[in-house]
């Protein structure tokens, strides 16, 4: 699957210019199965599913999260917390997991955790993203020499009383005159929360949003020329259904070709999730083409988080009668219009869950795709939950939704692993275009909180032999 990217029949018309008018459509098919022909490699045989607590960075560090995976699987970035300030951080997966003996824990005597917030030293900064590796990085650790295999986490930092998205370029101990990182400072006014949340496939494209005086401002960067960063505020209207306004907006994800963004708005009624297409990236204001997602039956919000590399399945969270839970969004083959699935949660009574992460997982006996998010269970407040099945409104009876500490015991990973019976998952916050691969964070048995990053994740149903 090149960069892990599915073209869907039912889905291939949903931007369509037809006598002028911009409509969004379908064409007939079911949703989640690609044309003839063009189906996903097989998954990969040598994988092994297995969970690795990722420790933290050196020093006087205590707390890490990984907040974000790249398409191929391949990069994880997160924070650690220094004292009492966040600091950004990169991670190689396979590189760590091929240079440890195989066993847990791994800790940072390897370096597993790149310290990339050394661009301003004493200063919060965090990862959420990267683009996939152009290549396979070779490394000389005793001399200092990193490559990042041209793989360029996203994120943000914070100087004095302004806030910057930013782009990694160069493993910083590799750089010089601070030439490691392209840096995009908020758009003044309001609060300094200037945060890089996506990148594209291959790092030309990053999205996020800033803040002005009317709150959150969701923009669209060519990194083409770091030096030269072009910049593009995103007006979100819905010129589809309702011709609706969103009066703020935060851009959360960008498809791996940068042509389709989803995130979230606001409304006097509450927060709407939207999906946009860039028609035109050159125009002043730029070109898109808008739709404002739909709520759940009788939820009052929505919002979006993730999406699969070719953007035409959106993921993020719905209010409902139940409370506010995962969903997804997708182009209905019958009517060609956005409609919402909401997931459930961990709970029965009380629903209080969100999708941060989809893939596909075409031709697997557990459904076509793959969800994983955070979900109030019986026993804590949030819980790492994966949810995987078909995007139809019909619910059928292929998929499941378990917590993933549940699958780890009950597949006999966490045993295989080390991982002991003390671990909280408490988030899974990315997840590979193959869905092979899940990160997230936790409470670990020292009572800590800690990242943690799970590979070789079963393509089909996970076989429960633990019981």
């Amino acid at each position: 699957m090149k960069q892990g990217r599915i073209i869907l029949t039912v889905l291939a018309s949903a931007f369509l210019l037809l006598a002028g008018t911009t409509v969004w459509g379908a064409k007939g098919g079911i949703p989640g199965k690609p044309p003839p022909g063009e189906e996903p490699p097989p998954p990969p045989t040598d994988a092994t599913f297995f969970f690795w607590r990722w420790g933290h960075m050196d020093g006087p560090h205590d707390s890490s999260m990984a907040l974000g995976i790249s398409r191929d699987g391949q990069t994880a970035v997160g924070s650690t917390v220094v004292v009492d300030f966040e600091r950004a951080w990169r991670s190689d997966i396979n590189w760590a997991i091929t240079t440890d003996d195989a066993q847990p824990p791994l800790y940072n005597e390897l370096q597993v955790q790149e310290d990339i917030g050394v661009i301003a030293p004493s200063r919060p900064s965090a990862a959420f993203a990267s683009s996939d590796m152009a290549y396979l990085p070779a490394y000389d650790l005793p001399n200092l020499s990193l490559d990042w295999g041209d793989s360029t986490p996203v994120g943000t930092y914070t100087l004095g009383t302004v806030s910057y998205g930013v782009q990694w370029l160069l493993p910083v101990l590799d750089s010089v005159d601070e030439g490691d990182y392209a840096a995009i400072p908020d758009f003044g006014g309001g609060i300094s929360e200037m945060q890089a949340m996506d990148v594209t496939a291959d790092g030309i494209v990053m999205v996020g949003y800033g803040n002005n005086k009317r709150g959150p401002l969701a923009f669209r960067a060519d990194m083409t020329d770091p030096l030269l960063p072009v910049i593009k505020t995103l007006a979100i209207t819905d010129s589809v259904y309702t011709e609706q306004t969103l009066q703020w907006s935060r851009s959360e994800a960008v498809s791996a070709d940068g042509m389709i963004i989803a995130g979230y708005g606001g409304t006097k009624r509450g927060n709407r999730a939207f999906v946009t297409q860039v028609i035109d990236p050159n125009t002043d204001p730029i070109t898109l083409l808008s739709v404002v997602l739909p709520n759940l039956d009788g939820g009052k919000f929505a919002e979006a988080y993730a999406m699969t590399p070719d953007g035409l399945i959106i993921a993020g969270r719905s209010d409902s009668p139940r409370g506010p839970q995962a969903c997804i969004w997708f182009v209905d083959g019958t009517t060609g219009e956005w409609v919402a699935k909401g997931l459930g949660g961990l709970s029965k009574k009380k629903l209080d869950s969100v999708a941060t992460g989809v893939a596909y997982k075409v031709g697997s006996t557990a459904g076509d795709l793959m969800v994983v998010g955070k979900s109030k269970s019986i026993l804590y407040p949030s819980e790492a939950f994966v949810w995987t099945g078909n995007p139809v409104m019909e619910d059928d009876e292929i998929g499941y939704l378990y917590d993933l500490e549940y699958i780890l015991i009950k597949t006999g990973a966490a045993e295989y692993s080390g991982m002991g019976s003390q671990w909280i998952l408490n988030e899974a916050t990315g997840l590979s275009a193959l869905g092979d691969r899940i990160v997230g964070w936790g409470v670990n048995p020292e009572g800590g909180i800690e990242a943690w990053v799970v590979t070789g994740y079963p393509f089909d149903v996970p076989e429960f032999t633990h019981e």
